[in-house]
């Protein structure tokens, strides 16, 4: 049965330590693949480092698009705090399914295997694609790889099952993280006027870039773009005039306000600065026109299995998705997944049973409406 399966490969993969860094995910793929291989799927292991790889697996025709389903193997830690639960044991209490990855996102993991090895045996033309990445906690590094190594089909759609607690997201904010150097000249702390204090202009930058620079950009599902000043460093001992200060800055756009206005904006906010700008990370916004036949489609899915209609949503984290889409040609991307969002990255983080149930029903009547 399918739902047995969910179950079991969820509490399996739990019990695997696939902790980014380093992440091992390997040892989560030395499950999967021997599974969908055995169900008719060809399968891929491409290398990303010491014990990591990221699995696809394809079964139909290659000469047409296929439906991509898409999750990835690692974790972010475990975290100093104590759990109640041991963060690796996969058990369950209270209907409820614990530890890290349960939400984040084998859960999910477990919901789309099971779902495509149930139609393994109906899909002989209508291709269906699935995609287990690595890192993707770190920057969506998996992904990326496979993508510009140009190995991945031609994509249909994609879909993501990161937890949304199985309503249907028509995309995310983008994210841009930015690295500001400042620099100056020493000088000992009793002659502040023959140094140039590195520090000062670094905070004079927080000042000008919380002052409201990514407002008046909201959109109707997406809502307001943000900015935060979100670290600094400077300064080797007190008694001396920093002549160096770094400042990292996390922004999340829209599609009313991508990267590359913002960071536009703050290239010339900080330009009497001097400041040296270093792009750490760059994922552009994500949306799906919610007018588009095959949206509808999941959508009403969604709307079937779980007795509500559901309006437009975005997930409030990026994904692989958020690279898939348009690496893929901009194809149409939606997020969803069993769990609630909010576990993700949590202590005690645990995906209820009946979540991934549901999960899977859905992922069945997606993959009957879509590929059959």
């Amino acid at each position: 049965m399918p739902h047995t399966l969910a179950f079991s490969l969820a509490q399996n993969l739990v019990r695997i330590n696939t902790v980014n860094p380093p992440g091992n995910e390997t040892d989560a793929v030395r499950v999967l693949a021997p599974l969908l291989k055995e169900a008719g799927f060809s399968i891929k292991e491409y290398q990303y480092g010491p014990n990591r790889s990221s699995l696809v697996a394809h079964r139909g025709r290659l000469n047409q698009p296929a439906v991509i389903l898409s999750g990835h193997l690692d974790t972010v830690p475990f975290g100093a705090q104590p759990w109640k639960r041991p963060p690796q044991s996969g058990e369950v209490h209270d209907n409820k399914l614990y530890g890290r990855g349960s939400a984040d996102m084998k859960g999910g993991v477990a919901v789309l295997v099971a779902a495509a090895i149930h139609f393994a045996a109906k899909v002989t033309d209508i291709p269906i694609t699935l995609i287990l990445s690595a890192n993707e906690e770190i920057g969506c590094g998996g992904v990326s790889r496979l993508i510009q190594e140009q190995v991945l089909p031609q994509a249909r759609c994609v879909l993501v099952a990161e937890p949304t607690g199985n309503v249907p997201c028509l995309g995310h904010k983008g994210v841009l993280w930015v690295k500001a150097t400042f620099h100056g000249t020493t000088a000992h702390a009793a002659f502040p006027h023959l140094g140039d204090n590195a520090l000062l202009k670094a905070a004079q930058a927080v000042v000008t870039l919380n002052n409201g620079i990514v407002s008046g950009y909201s959109h109707p599902a997406m809502g307001e773009p943000t900015l935060v000043t979100s670290k600094l460093a400077s300064g080797d001992n007190y008694n001396s005039v920093p002549d160096r200060a770094e400042l990292g800055i996390d922004s999340r756009s829209t599609i009313a306000l991508p990267n590359d206005a913002i960071l536009s904006k703050i290239k010339t906010l900080l330009a009497h600065l001097d400041a040296e700008l270093e792009t750490i990370f760059n994922l552009p916004p994500l949306w799906t026109d919610p007018e588009l036949d095959i949206v509808k489609s999941v959508i009403d899915c969604c709307d079937l299995i779980r007795g509500c209609r559901h309006e437009s949503h975005i997930a409030p984290f990026y994904t692989d998705g958020g690279l898939l889409g348009p690496g893929l040609g901009g194809v149409p991307v939606i997020i969803l997944g069993p769990g609630e969002s909010g576990m993700a990255h949590q202590v005690n983080e645990h995906v209820a049973i009946a979540d991934l149930r549901e999960g899977l029903d859905i992922y069945l009547e997606i993959l009957s409406r879509l590929c059959c």
